[in-house]
């Protein structure tokens, strides 16, 4: 039984905390990748940025529709999604920009246990880090399909 540690890219391309987010958009331009971790200066897993985070974050924020009643207003919906599109307009590093709720394995977690949190949260990759949170690798959906289909 193959193990997350037997599969993963051990020199996983990352951006600092620190790093502009001019900097993230020109990594993942030279790099190819879909999604990125953020680490800090030693290493430990901060966040994870993707491609759709860099895009949000050069749009036009939309407000939310409010009601008005009583002098009061009351936003109709969508609230959260404004305060997170805000959140990434707004950023200029990439731990601003980062998020830090991060789908994560361990080194010794099986192969088909990391292949189906890749599927059932719809990301691209997810990072492998040790019990103190330092980032040990990373597996993207192309390490597990390369691993499905060797002989």
């Amino acid at each position: 039984m193959k193990t997350a540690q037997d599969i993963m890219t051990r020199a996983a391309i990352t951006v600092l905390a620190d790093d502009s987010v001019q900097k993230v958009g020109e990594v993942f331009l030279s790099s190819g990748h879909h999604s990125l971790p953020v680490v800090d200066g030693e290493g430990h897993l901060v966040g994870m940025i993707g491609e759709r985070d860099l895009i949000d974050a050069h749009r036009k924020v939309h407000l939310p529709t409010m009601l008005t009643i009583l002098d009061g207003l009351i936003p109709l919906g969508g609230m959260h999604e404004y305060e997170e599109e805000l959140r990434k307009v707004t950023a200029v590093t990439a731990g601003q920009l980062a998020t830090a709720r991060v789908i994560s394995v361990a080194p010794e977690e099986d192969v088909d246990a990391v292949a189906e949190k890749l599927l059932r949260k719809d990301v691209h990759a997810v990072p492998v880090v040790d019990s103190s949170g330092l980032l040990l690798g990373i597996i993207s959906r192309s390490d597990i399909l390369q691993h499905l289909l060797k002989p």
